[in-house]
């Protein structure tokens, strides 16, 4: 389903310019209007190298999915965005298409914080966490696409220009359950050039395993996907200490409890991350003010698309808080991330899921070499997707 209208004007966007961060010029979108606006829902198969399938909250699964935003102005330019999505959701994909698609067609393409504050606030009774958000996110990432695009600049270069031109790359593991299959999955991982491998393991031995696989080729995360409550968190960050772990991410449930999350920081011995599962700078605030978080971890196509992680980015250093957003995704979301690192001094690390798909949405272009990511130079978000890949896996 596809939501369309036809009209026609000249407009102009401003953007930062290449080079100048802070800077605004004034850019040509001849594209102004946009015309038509669709939600995609693909799902491809994937291995995780020979060990058995991640089952988070429910079955094995072996195929992973993508939603996406495509987005097509009056003078056929195209910029794609990315909600976050599981397994195969054609109720998150309809929720889109009837809710958020309709309110953005006819309008001018160049207002991206308009359109965005337009969406949050007509949309506010669905809440300000979740599907809706995840829906206007992937309208943003699209809109910023189509800005770059109009431009002639890659993305990075409209949000101050990139520090620098490759950003290294973490493997994040999937959840195996036992010593030998995390084991493996380490040791490939640093085999193929990873330097940063972040876990998914919630027992104490798989943990101490992968970390002993790991030695001094690499450095070890820890998210544990809010399993603990608070004491149980405590112990945990007791019996872990040991192991000189980089980050422990989300360890207690439920995620918005930042007094809890406060706590262990502040009585633990581990960097404490968070915020995959934040909605807006505004829950960033509170985390911060609660004294919850190291390392704050804003979902590009969750927490608002590329205009909100620009401000989460700004607040993280003005309070000397570690910006390394989470990034479980491998369309738009995935390209918009990179670009959102390369334009931070800290160059974050990219978050890449470790398992080896059927088909890749960019082709090779989004697979790490040496643990490495190359910044994409083309315009816009400087790739673009495989529509015969996006057919061939479509669902809905």
């Amino acid at each position: 389903m596809s939501v369309s209208v036809a009209t026609t004007a000249p407009s102009t966007i401003s953007t930062m310019a290449a080079g100048e961060p802070g800077a605004l010029r004034s850019v040509a979108l001849p594209g102004q209007r946009i015309v038509r606006a669709e939600a995609i829902l693909i799902s491809v198969p994937f291995e995780s190298g020979g060990v058995p399938p991640w089952s988070f909250g429910g079955a094995p699964r072996t195929q992973f999915d993508t939603l996406f935003v495509r987005l097509e102005t009056d003078a056929g330019m195209v910029g794609w965005g990315e909600a976050f999505s599981r397994g195969e959701d054609r109720g998150l994909k309809m929720l889109i298409e009837t809710r958020v698609l309709p309110l953005i067609v006819g309008r001018r393409a160049c207002e991206i914080a308009k359109i965005k504050f337009d969406l949050e606030f007509q949309l506010q009774n669905f809440g300000r966490v979740g599907p809706i958000m995840y829906g206007i996110s992937a309208v943003d990432v699209a809109l910023w696409d189509l800005a770059a695009k109009s431009a002639g600049l890659p993305l990075v270069d409209l949000l101050g220009g990139p520090f620098a031109d490759r950003i290294g790359v973490y493997a994040s593991l999937m959840r195996y359950g036992n010593c030998p299959d995390v084991e493996k999955a380490t040791r490939r991982a640093v085999d193929l050039g990873y330097r940063h491998v972040k876990l998914h393991e919630v027992t104490v031995p798989e943990i101490r395993a992968a970390v002993e696989a790991a030695g001094t080729d690499a450095v070890v995360m820890l998210d544990t996907n809010c399993p603990w409550s608070v004491t149980e968190a405590l112990r945990y960050d007791r019996e872990l200490a040991p192991l000189d772990l980089l980050w422990l991410e989300e360890p207690i449930w439920p995620p918005e409890d930042f007094r809890g999350l406060a706590i262990v920081r502040a009585t633990g011995r581990h960097r404490i991350a968070a915020g995959e599962n934040a909605g807006s700078l505004h829950d960033f605030v509170a985390m911060i003010d609660a004294g919850a978080i190291d390392i704050a971890q804003p979902d590009v196509a969750k927490t608002g698309g590329v205009t909100e992680l620009m401000k989460i980015a700004a607040l993280c250093e003005a309070e000397g808080v570690e910006f390394v957003p989470h990034c479980a995704l491998f369309g738009p979301g995935q390209v918009a991330t990179l670009h959102i690192n390369a334009a931070q001094r800290g160059t974050p690390l990219l978050e890449r899921l470790f398992c080896d798909f059927e088909a890749e949405i960019y082709g090779g272009a989004t697979l790490p070499v040496g643990g490495y990511l190359p910044v994409p130079t083309a315009p816009g978000l400087g790739l673009e997707p495989d529509l015969d890949v996006i057919e061939r896996y479509r669902v809905a």
